[in-house]
């Protein structure tokens, strides 16, 4: 009997994050989570050991698993199974096939999704983005990721690379972002500079001192909402989605934040209408992008194998 069960690996920085989901009678549902350190210091040979050892790991306590779907942090190819650039965690990948190796590993098919991607599936099929016909994904973090849904499918362009909200730029002489170029989205709304601006050491601590009414920490998420609002804005007005689903830790602010966003998208979307665009904050959580990893590597899989 063929497995409905599927593994997701959601490749952190500092941690490792698993999920098995099940898909039975058309609808998808999450078995069990859990995490583990990563072993950043272990290399590229060390981290797929790592992953190998998770997975199978999961599969015996809740297997067994049909496929593997990981989450990456970074660039990858798809078509090469390689990992190209992970910033967030500092090993050379070059000449490692990770889906090849994996696949040697766990004995079933694996595939690679960007993480931020992996939150936009699963809030599209699991969270906050269930029944939506076209969904925009952005996570907030140690980056800005994003993602795009069309049709009740991810859209990943021609290199998986498609739904980066986060590097588009909103001010061309704007301040120097971690992919090279400036004034881009990130750069205004990444977890250091929201702290920053909001005068705290975290963006946790941001988020608490202004549901306080630290003035400093109020303005500050204001001004971030302002940068997110004009990025979302462009995407509304590009696709005319039907709902935003906001994720990370910020996202918890809530009305603090949205509010600004809401603002923005009212001022400057003049091509379509806003009334009908839900702004919402994601459901599922630290454990979207392995949930959503699983997900993609059982659509994957299914597709590869054609029709049944």
């Amino acid at each position: 009997m063929t497995s409905t069960r599927h593994l997701g690996l959601d490749l952190g920085g500092t941690q490792l994050k698993w999920a098995v989901v099940d898909f039975t009678d058309a609808a998808w549902g999450r078995i069990a989570t859990d995490r583990v350190p990563t072993r950043v210091d272990a290399g590229a040979e060390g981290i797929i050991d790592q992953l190998g050892e998770t997975a199978s790991a999961a599969a015996a306590g809740w297997g067994p698993i049909a496929s593997v779907g990981v989450g990456i942090p970074g660039r990858y190819d798809a078509a090469g199974g390689r990992v190209i650039m992970t910033p967030n965690i500092p090993v050379r990948w070059e000449g490692t096939h990770l889906v090849a190796r994996l696949e040697q590993l766990v004995g079933v098919p694996v595939h690679l999704l960007n993480d931020a991607r992996a939150f936009t599936l699963a809030e599209l099929r699991l969270g906050a983005g269930r029944g939506a016909e076209t969904l925009v994904g952005m996570t907030l973090g140690t980056g800005v990721g994003g993602g795009i849904a069309i049709r009740g499918t991810l859209y990943l362009g021609r290199d998986g690379a498609a739904g980066e909200i986060g590097h588009q730029t909103i001010d061309p002489d704007g301040p120097l972002c971690n992919c090279g170029n400036r004034g881009c989205v990130e750069a205004f709304a990444r977890a250091d500079v929201i702290a920053a601006t909001c005068g705290t050491a975290t963006v946790e601590e941001a988020v608490r001192a202004a549901a306080a009414g630290d003035a400093r920490a109020v303005d500050g998420l204001a001004q971030v909402g302002r940068y997110l609002g004009i990025g979302i804005a462009n995407i509304v007005t590009v696709l005319t989605p039907d709902r935003v689903v906001v994720g990370g830790g910020v996202a918890a602010a809530g009305e603090l934040l949205f509010a600004q966003v809401r603002a923005e998208l009212d001022r400057r979307v003049r091509m379509t209408g806003t009334a009908t665009v839900e702004l919402v904050r994601a459901e599922l959580g630290i454990w979207a992008g392995a949930i959503g990893a699983a997900i993609h590597g059982a659509e994957a899989a299914a597709k590869a194998a054609g029709p049944a």
